[in-house]
């Protein structure tokens, strides 16, 4: 017996030791004798055990619960909120910080409107008209309305490059040029049109006083573009659309706006790459500047 007791104090010695260094929360024991009944039920995060015992004081009953919350699912929120714009129901208790990632879709987000200035090899093509949507549809996340926010969609914008005075848009093979009117002639409009789709991967920050900064890039899908030319010559005019252009299929821009109040505000944006591959078009490239909206 003594043996066997000294065996016992030397195993229990160093695993005392262990628990002492990485002490952990004992579970819940409960002996129960002459048990006839278990019940187990779970109803959610919440599990009960009820057990029906037969003593010499009678039938007791004995119950016990527990409830295991996941802690996952308490910082991310897979449901999807969807924003309408123009401020039509919107909940202001969205504006509360909140510890769980929140998703939302948004329809017709960044409406803008703003010109264009062209600069490398310009030529006499003349600084531009744009506008457009930058999200038609968007996905946001963010964990509420006034923490930082990460968004992306799929938008649509549109260009308008005139002609400088005393010349118009011709195309001569596959490429587009301006040439000079001929003295008998005068220009009733000449002008290009180029239509994209956009891909903007944003990040907006509030920057406190209602004013929300956002930085990021647009990848834009160059898809149609169109030219026409309008001349005239005594009472004769001529008419002349140039379809099927050569132009780049894709091009990146880097965008920054500030908005005011969640309703108006300024954007800057900058193209470093040509709209045109060489030969087919003018090389010129361009920023622009211009009104933005939030809703």
């Amino acid at each position: 017996m003594r043996y066997l007791l000294l065996t016992i104090i030397l195993i229990a010695v160093p695993f005392c030791n262990a628990m002492a260094q990485n002490p952990e929360t004992p579970d819940t024991v409960k002996i129960i004798e002459n048990a006839e009944k278990i019940l187990v039920s779970r109803d959610a995060d919440t599990t009960l055990i009820e057990v029906e015992t037969d003593s010499e004081k009678g039938k007791e009953l004995f119950s016990y619960s527990v409830t295991v919350k996941d802690s996952i699912a308490d910082d991310y929120d897979s449901s999807i909120d969807f924003e309408i714009p123009f401020g039509i129901g919107k909940d202001k208790s969205k504006n509360k910080k909140s510890s769980r990632m929140r998703t939302s879709m948004f329809f017709l987000g960044h409406p803008y409107i703003g010109k264009r200035f062209n600069y490398a090899d310009k030529g006499n093509v003349k600084n531009s008209i744009e506008l457009g949507f930058r999200e038609i549809v968007g996905i946001a996340w963010n964990r509420g309305s006034y923490t930082p926010t990460f968004s992306m969609g799929v938008g649509i914008g549109s260009q308008w490059y005139g002609a400088q005075d005393g010349f118009a848009y011709k195309r001569i093979g596959s490429k587009l040029v301006l040439i000079p009117v001929e003295d008998d002639c005068s220009v009733k409009s000449t002008w290009m049109y180029l239509l994209n789709f956009q891909v903007p991967l944003l990040l907006t920050l509030p920057m406190g006083c209602d004013v929300k900064f956002t930085l990021g890039g647009i990848g834009c899908f160059n898809t149609f573009a169109l030219a026409q030319t309008e001349l005239a010559n005594g009472t004769t005019k001529i008419k002349t659309t140039y379809k099927g252009l050569q132009q780049r299929l894709f091009t990146a821009e880097l965008m920054c706006s500030l908005v005011l109040f969640d309703i108006l505000g300024v954007y800057a944006s900058w193209s470093p790459m040509t709209l045109f591959q060489s030969p087919y078009g003018p090389q010129l490239k361009s920023w622009s500047i211009g009104a933005t909206f939030n809703f």
